[in-house]
């Protein structure tokens, strides 16, 4: 019996179509984020509405720096992220101490904790404290009036520097898994040798372990600084009605004035000054990373980290947790719950407690409004993510596994997304649909949030795919190369099953995300084309405090099993990842 030897295929004999489709993908992704980007600078370089006559120059830079509006804007949006950044990150910093470097007791509740925070939407969260903290109707202003016999709230929520104190809040786990990742990963040797000369773990920590994750920690205040410079959720919910604009509302301003038409070319003039500025933050965040190598030392199995012993401050130290936790997230969350439940805000007592209904509730499960605004959601957190995995894997395989030529610009396009804010991409994609409206009408439908979600979330399907393909050996690619395998039948057979767990960690965050995001879909949506949180949204400034406050909690019902089957998965494979 003769057998039949499969030999692969020369190499320039025929067209390779299985490559080709993957680099036309790749191509298609790239090119969409540069017209995009594009189209932000092509914005500001005219005048009036889409499609209407104008010609190319710089008036609109002009009039943006002529404005002493412009510069308002421009130092309310660094106060509001200068207050940011001083609570995110030292707060950060403290909990990722704690976590890594101390014996603190439940140290795994502790990162669910802080993990878990992340994934809820925070303009939910900046709705609760208008709700506790806000000078007319806030919670707890009215029971200390109440009490003390007050003419004016104590505590004002409404302020720059309130703003900034509930961004900093929300903002606090994601600088904690920054820096705890530098704090993990630091070779303890230098501090053994601390300990054993009887130098003060005070001293310890401010001259030795400070400097070692000096470039992590700052990465995380830059990082931190482009995230409150793009910043939407919070200054939207409590700036934009007490007349406080940073750089995001003022452009959601510009494009849904109170009156006159839309002032497309000023916001696309302010896009480009945004763009500008994220990508040159982003030089010292990567020359940061560039030389961590440079304050780190020889490790080895024999230098085994020794957590630093709280004693009786132990129980401190969850204390601090604790309050963060109770003010981050359950109290908003408490607040949401409660108004949802009154005719009006008013604050916890025995007399309100009889007026309290759950009709709400009932209502609003059959508003069909809101129904089609969940059905969109829900399309969203399937299509999406969809998307995003199979526009993402021919792209990490073409950055990680291929040799062609180009696959480092295209790696750097992919990632463009990630520093420049979302806001502006959303701002791009509207004009360019109003553009096209009477050959293709697509703006105001949901095809339009959908790409402009997955171009946005590119970058982080693609950096979560390139690290999972780098861990995969050549050898099983190339037997099956030298099998006579296709490329696309060995990325769907022999690399995607290796790095499933990536493909669907990539999957579930995008979900989620879907579910969350505010700034896009308020600038992108119409009424049929509602989500969930445009939806809240809405009925937050027309007045339907009570209303947002109960589509907020079920909102939140909803998410929660979502979150926890996230967290669980992601835990088990951190699990796994440590084991091997």
């Amino acid at each position: 019996m003769s057998t039949q030897v499969i030999m692969p295929e020369p190499r320039g004999s025929q067209i390779n179509w299985s490559q080709l489709s993957l680099v036309a993908v790749a191509g298609v992704a790239a090119v969409s984020i540069l017209v995009l980007l594009g189209m932000i600078i092509w914005m500001s370089l005219r005048t009036g509405v889409p499609g209407q006559a104008s010609d190319y120059s710089l008036r609109n830079y002009s009039a943006i720096l002529a404005d002493p509006y412009t510069y308002k804007v421009m130092w309310t949006t660094l106060y509001f992220s200068a207050v940011t950044i001083a609570v995110a990150v030292p707060l950060g910093f403290i909990f990722a101490w704690l976590v890594e470097r101390t014996d603190m007791p439940y140290k795994a509740v502790a990162m669910s904790l802080l993990s878990i925070g992340i994934l809820f939407p925070t303009f939910l969260k900046a709705m609760g404290w208008v709700f506790l903290l806000h000078p007319r109707i806030g919670m707890i202003n009215i029971f200390l009036m109440q009490i003390f016999g007050l003419s004016q709230a104590p505590l004002n929520i409404a302020t720059l520097t309130g703003i900034g104190w509930v961004q900093g809040l929300t903002l606090t786990p994601l600088a904690y898994v920054m820096i705890s990742a530098a704090l993990k990963s630091m070779n303890p040797a230098l501090v053994e040798a601390a300990n054993v000369h009887g130098v003060s773990q005070w001293r310890t920590l401010v001259r030795i372990e400070l400097p070692l994750i000096w470039p992590a920690l700052f990465s995380a205040v830059i990082w931190m600084l482009t995230v409150a410079i793009a910043a939407f959720d919070v200054p939207g919910v409590i700036g934009m009605a007490n007349n406080i604009f940073t750089f995001s509302t003022a452009i959601y301003y510009m494009i849904n004035p109170n009156e006159g038409l839309p002032r497309y070319g000023l916001c696309g003039a302010y896009g480009a000054i945004m763009v500008c500025v994220s990508l040159i933050l982003m030089i010292p965040y990567f020359r940061a990373l560039k030389q961590s190598h440079r304050y780190q030392i020889i490790s080895g199995k024999s230098y085994q980290s020794r957590p630093v012993e709280l004693g009786r401050w132990r129980w401190l130290a969850w204390a601090m947790l604790g309050s963060y936790f109770l003010l981050a997230f359950v109290l908003p969350l408490l607040a949401i719950f409660w108004v949802s439940l009154l005719p009006y805000v008013q604050a916890p007592s025995w007399q309100t407690l009889k007026v309290i209904s759950f009709e709400r509730y009932t209502q609003i499960a059959f508003d069909s409004a809101l129904l089609d605004a969940a059905w969109n959601t829900l399309l969203l957190m399937v299509i999406v993510p969809t998307a995003i995995v199979i526009i993402c894997l021919p792209i990490s395989w073409i950055v990680t596994r291929s040799r062609m030529r180009g696959r480092l610009v295209l790696d750097a396009i992919a990632f463009l997304p990630h520093p420049v804010p979302h806001i502006l991409f959303a701002l791009a994609i509207a004009y360019l649909a109003l553009l096209i409206s009477n050959v293709i009408p697509l703006y105001g439908t949901i095809y339009v949030l959908m790409a402009v979600y997955v171009v946005c979330w590119i970058s982080f399907g693609t950096r979560v795919l390139n690290n999972s393909m780098i861990q995969v050996h050549r050898e099983l690619e190339e037997a099956a190369q030298v099998g006579g395998a296709s490329t696309f039948r060995i990325l769907s057979k022999v690399i995607a099953p290796l790095i499933k767990p990536g493909l669907i960690y990539a999957w579930i965050w995008t979900s989620l995300s879907a579910y969350r995001e505010l700034t896009m879909a308020v600038f992108l949506s119409s009424p049929k084309s509602q989500v969930l949180s445009t939806y809240i949204w809405g009925q937050w400034h027309g007045g339907g405090l009570g209303d947002a406050a109960a589509i907020a909690i079920m909102m939140i019902a909803v998410m929660a099993p979502l979150v926890t089957t996230f967290w669980i998965y992601a835990r088990k494979q951190q699990q796994v990842a440590s084991a091997t």
